[in-house]
């Protein structure tokens, strides 16, 4: 895909490392992305990207964490061109694939994908209203262009539109009720270890094994809002 990385890795910590912490199965991953109504009307109909106002070549970002996703486009009230919120699988191989091109960091160095740790959101609602922030934890954000653009936009196997869901955590938001009270079914997002080398791992600043959540008791409110749950991971990294 164009992108170039340096050979020699600086070993990190893993008090450096990252979970990446998403809603996956056998099959593949979710991510979320924010679309206005032409993009997202056309792709949820021919369940693939395209169209006439679909620009496969530009920067687009994808997050696996619903709760980030909402914030950023304000549950898709914020603006029209993220009026939609579409909930997008990808194959695992695919994101190993993505994943191996990336860069970590603000900039990318000229690469044509990057990987951006973000303080973590949650479905709890937090004192502004919005989903909770979790500054002592991270989440994934991964940005693509040109050439790893179009390969993740034709690697998408299943597109649905969750916009109804964003809408329905934003008034109970609003009225600042509790997860559980919400009456839709939300993700259970927990650890995943997509199928990338060591080399990968370490450029990425990703976590190669689970780690107990941290103090706040819930990793991001996974399990569909918060509290602990059992992780059995399928996918392991490559040796």
């Amino acid at each position: 895909f164009g992108s170039s990385h340096s050979t020699s890795v600086m070993e990190r910590s893993e008090s450096e490392k990252h979970v990446f912490v998403a809603e996956w199965d056998e099959e593949g991953v979710f991510f979320y992305q924010a679309f206005n109504k032409q993009i997202a009307n056309w792709a949820v109909k021919e369940q693939r990207f395209g169209g006439p106002h679909f620009k496969p070549d530009r920067m687009t970002w994808i997050k696996p964490s619903l709760a980030w996703v909402l914030y950023r486009a304000g549950y898709g009230f914020k603006d029209a061109n993220q009026e939609r919120i579409l909930k997008i699988k990808v194959p695992h191989t695919a994101v190993a694939e993505i994943l191996s091109h990336c860069s970590c960091g603000h900039g990318g160095g000229g690469t044509v994908g990057r990987v951006q740790w973000d303080p973590a959101r949650c479905l709890l609602v937090g004192r502004a209203g919005e989903p909770a922030k979790h500054p002592e934890q991270r989440a994934i954000q991964i940005g693509m262009k040109d050439d790893l653009s179009r390969f993740y936009v034709q690697s998408a196997v299943s597109i649905e539109d969750v916009t109804s869901v964003a809408h329905c955590i934003a008034k109970a938001h609003k009225e600042a009720r509790e997860i559980g009270e919400m009456d839709v079914a939300l993700p259970m997002e927990r650890p995943y270890f997509p199928r990338c080398t060591e080399e990968v791992y370490s450029r990425l600043q990703l976590c190669q094994q689970y780690t107990a959540p941290p103090s706040c008791g819930c990793f991001v409110c996974t399990d569909s809002g918060c509290g602990e749950q059992e992780v059995s991971p399928v996918v392991q990294p490559v040796p």
